[in-house]
């Protein structure tokens, strides 16, 4: 199945920072002047002249590949500056690329934290945006930034919009959405207009899978929006289970499509089969074929979406003599092609559709020149666990994690196979390290537990079992 081009979930920290260690600096000159306000609004004293003046001589050192004299420049501003937050958040940037002393480093934190949370110097909003973007804030310094950014929206801070920014992304980064969408409801009441306020709140309501609330702010989207927000809407009520309404935006999106265009023709059939898959998903098989079939009739000739389509019909909705005579027909078809990224694009197909065999006899082949293509031995694998061949599929999954160790399911789908080989010993490092990567994937901790307790583990099979038991009462 191709991947539905809903906006990935929203980080936090990505793209934030560019480089720029005087970003938060500079941000604070749109704030009123500091005469007109308390100090409980700004946040304390605006950075001098001189403390720009050494923080930009830090930053040329950094460009420069000059270490020792950046963390020099940093540790004046750090004595001299009026405002040393930022500062010291340089030189925990700093530690992070050049490991300084660590207790150089925990006296750092130490300063930070207490230069927040001190009510008469406390940074002004635009540091504290630089400490919210900043990857070398730990979860202390983050709770001390928060608990400024909530007492000004508490004492009713001048600048609340640019306050409930900054709370949206400090709960963000400590890991709690619900209240970063609450912040960002808010902030979107105060700036109706504004795209980016919407595209925020729009990426954590996915990110929670809040479909019908999803579903809501891109009808909202939509009324200015063009045909692609049209299309993320119709994918969303699909995934929200509004059938009807899902229908009728996909209705009203296809008297817009010019026939004889095959580019638009794909892409609305690419949105069809998404709403299509979210239905099957959801158990709503009947509303999913039709779905199937709409995407089928649209879909431009030979195109991926056709052969995902009617594959979906085939296997899922057909009879026994209509899979076997698809399968054959598919295995003529790819018999004679060499090309591998074709091996794997079919692969993938075969593998969405539900033809396991099909897709691993395709995917072996594409590995012969794609083996140094995570995709490649990731579907594999896949493939190989759906069709209950174990040992084929640890392989391949193990081959997968040793190209990308970042993704979780490599290493769960891995371990799952070794268990179902009884090799217990074997799946718990992989289980280990799924829980690393996604400490919430409940089933990692019960299958760690099944393994401790079969190899008499008892100490660590609790552990596991007292964490699934605390992500079930969530």
């Amino acid at each position: 199945m191709k991947p539905d081009r809903l906006p990935a979930a929203f980080s936090a920290h990505g793209g934030l920072l560019a480089g720029c260690l005087l970003s938060g600096l500079l941000g604070v000159g749109a704030q009123a002047p500091v005469s007109a306000q308390s100090s409980a609004e700004t946040g304390g004293e605006l950075p001098d002249l001189e403390c720009l003046r050494l923080m930009r001589r830090a930053r040329i050192a950094e460009l420069t590949s000059r270490p020792v004299s950046e963390v020099e420049w940093l540790k004046r501003a750090r004595e001299e500056c009026n405002e040393p937050t930022s500062a010291l958040v340089g030189l925990l940037r700093a530690d992070r690329r050049n490991p300084l002393p660590e207790e150089e480093t925990q006296e750092y934190r130490r300063e930070l934290i207490a230069a927040i949370d001190d009510p008469v110097s406390a940074p002004p909003p635009g540091v504290l945006e630089f400490i919210a973007r900043s990857e070398e804030a730990d979860e202390a310094v983050l709770r001390a930034a928060f608990g400024l950014v909530d007492q000004l929206l508490t004492d009713g801070g001048t600048d609340r919009k640019r306050l409930l920014r900054l709370k949206a992304l400090l709960d963000q980064r400590l890991g709690r959405p619900a209240d970063a969408t609450a912040a960002l409801v808010e902030l979107r009441s105060l700036e109706p207009a504004s795209e980016e306020v919407s595209w925020a709140l729009l990426r954590l309501l996915i990110l929670q899978q809040r479909w019908d609330a999803v579903a809501d702010l891109l009808g909202e989207m939509a009324e200015e929006g063009g045909a692609s927000i049209r299309s993320l809407y119709a994918r969303a009520l699909a995934r929200a289970g509004r059938v009807d309404e899902a229908n009728r935006q996909l209705e009203l999106l296809a008297e817009e499509i010019d026939p004889n265009d095959a580019l638009a023709l794909s892409d609305y059939a690419a949105d069809v089969l998404a709403a299509a898959w979210s239905l099957r998903d959801s158990g709503r098989f009947a509303d999913a074929e039709a779905l199937f079939r709409l995407a089928e009739r649209h879909a431009p000739a030979r195109s991926w979406a056709r052969v995902e389509a009617r594959g979906a019909l085939v296997h899922l909705y057909g009879t026994a003599e209509e899979r076997a005579a698809h399968e054959q027909t598919a295995a003529n078809r790819w018999r004679y092609v060499m090309d591998p990224q074709s091996l794997l694009n079919e692969g993938a197909n075969q593998l969405s559709a539900g033809n396991f065999d099909q897709a691993i006899e395709l995917l072996r082949r594409a590995a012969e020149e794609l083996g140094h293509f995570e995709a490649v031995w990731y579907n594999l694998g896949f493939a190989a666990y759906r069709a209950e061949r174990w040992e084929e599929a640890f392989q391949a999954l193990d081959r997968a994690a040793e190209l990308n160790d970042q993704r979780a399911d490599s290493f769960f789908f891995s371990g799952l196979a070794l268990i179902e080989l009884e090799r217990w010993d074997e799946a718990i490092p992989r289980l280990l390290r799924t829980v690393e990567l996604d400490p919430e994937r409940r089933l990692a901790h019960y299958n760690l537990w099944v393994c401790y307790r079969v190899l008499g583990r008892s100490a660590e099979a609790a552990r596991h079992q007292a964490a699934y038991d605390a992500l079930g009462e969530r």
